[in-house]
């Protein structure tokens, strides 16, 4: 699980990036959240989280010592949660919906990779919602971990593209 420094660079623009992709859909879909809030799911808190996403990730990147593929996968996963789902991803359920992506990512790519009750810690959750959450997201996204490497290689892309406006 140790990463050189280049590789932890790497992560870290990956981490940035990601979160500006993310407080970006979190932002537009404010006002949707205020006007209907839609369906209330495991990844919903009653408040906001004190932290922000990017403080989030980067907390996540440095605990969790995951590649940044899974980094790249967790974006995959989550539009796949959007997508099939009509989720709408709000300041309410993002980080949950993170840690857990993340965590699906780093179990299913990661040749090492740390328990649920390690990622429950990193995220600030109970093992046991941590567990929940992770079979949430599988049943949402139909278990589909997988991932074509041309559509991986597009969002990795997307990623450095957004890179040089962050």
């Amino acid at each position: 699980m140790e990463s050189t420094p280049e590789q932890q660079a790497e992560g870290m623009a990956v981490v940035r990036v990601l979160a500006a992709v993310l407080e970006r859909l979190v932002s537009a879909n404010a006002p949707l959240a205020q006007s209907d809030p839609g369906q209330v799911t495991k990844f919903h808190a009653l408040k906001a989280p004190g932290i922000g996403i990017q403080q989030y990730l980067e907390r996540i990147h440095k605990y969790a010592s995951c590649s940044t593929e899974c980094f790249i996968l967790a974006l995959i996963y989550i539009d796949r949660l959007i997508q099939r789902n009509n989720f709408l991803l709000t300041e309410l359920n993002v980080h949950r919906v993170v840690i857990t992506a993340v965590l699906l990512a780093a179990k299913f790519f990661d040749d090492a990779y740390y328990n649920n009750a390690y990622y429950a810690k990193v995220g600030g959750v109970l093992v046991s919602e941590m567990n929940g959450l992770e079979v949430e997201f599988l049943f949402r996204i139909n278990f589909s971990l997988h991932v074509q490497t041309d559509v991986f290689h597009k969002y990795r892309a997307e990623l450095v593209a957004h890179a040089v406006g962050v």
